[in-house]
């Protein structure tokens, strides 16, 4: 049970877990920034705490596909190269690299660099893995089981849902540049609330697409 190919199923599960626990843990911080009756001091502890939360769930999410790959290489499950392999490890590594400079940087001009490098590889990853992932069902090859492709495109529509929860929770950085400038009101109350309910319903069906990935992994079905 210590061979590589099941130390990877364990790190994949604990992946999981941190991402799950993480969002739901960034869900629970996003509903004391959003109360109107809190101080704004207060508010923006609850900001930091959901920043520092995020960052783990945003490691699961860069960690768990190249891992996910090593297991399919492992099992013979996907028919690819073994230099094309160490390319995607140190494609992986460096997104991370980016992850984490996206958090460090979060409170300075630098950051704007890294929030951008990151949105583009995001974009261009979407693209790719739905790409890969139908092309990948239909002719069976390089991936030789189709539920693999499934979850991949599942994993892009999952990271598109990542940028839609970046833009609605946009409107909260002009309700704090609102509220320390000493502007209230419903006009600004609704700038929470309003992305808050929006981030909400996306927050849902991302639980629901994760879950949906569990159960393809577990399970495993013969598709096609």
């Amino acid at each position: 049970m210590f061979e590589p190919y099941f130390l990877l199923v364990t790190l994949h599960i604990i992946l999981f877990a941190y991402w799950l626990g993480g969002d739901y843990g960034v869900f629970v911080c996003s509903r004391y920034i959003a109360r109107p009756d809190l101080p704004v001091d207060e508010r923006l502890r609850f900001l930091e705490a959901l920043l520092a939360i995020d960052v783990l769930p945003r490691t699961a999410i860069v960690l768990l596909p190249i891992v996910g790959l090593q297991m399919a290489y492992l099992r013979g499950s996907v028919l690819i190269s073994q230099p094309i392999l160490i390319l995607a490890w140190l494609l992986a590594v460096a997104w991370l690299g980016v992850v984490w400079q996206v958090y460090r940087t979060r409170l300075s001009p630098k950051g704007v660099f890294w929030q951008t490098t990151d949105v583009v590889w995001r974009v261009i990853l979407i693209l790719f893995l739905i790409g890969f992932g139908v092309s990948s069902i239909s002719a069976q090859w390089p991936i030789t089981e189709s539920w693999i492709g499934i979850k991949l495109i599942i994993y892009a529509v999952l990271l598109g849902l990542g940028l839609y929860l970046r833009l609605t929770i946009a409107d909260w950085k002009k309700g704090f540049i609102s509220l320390k400038q000493g502007e209230t009101g419903p006009h600004i109350d609704a700038l929470f609330i309003n992305a808050r309910r929006r981030a909400k319903y996306a927050a849902f069906t991302f639980w629901t697409l994760v879950a949906v990935m569990g159960w393809l992994g577990v399970t495993q079905p013969s598709i096609g």
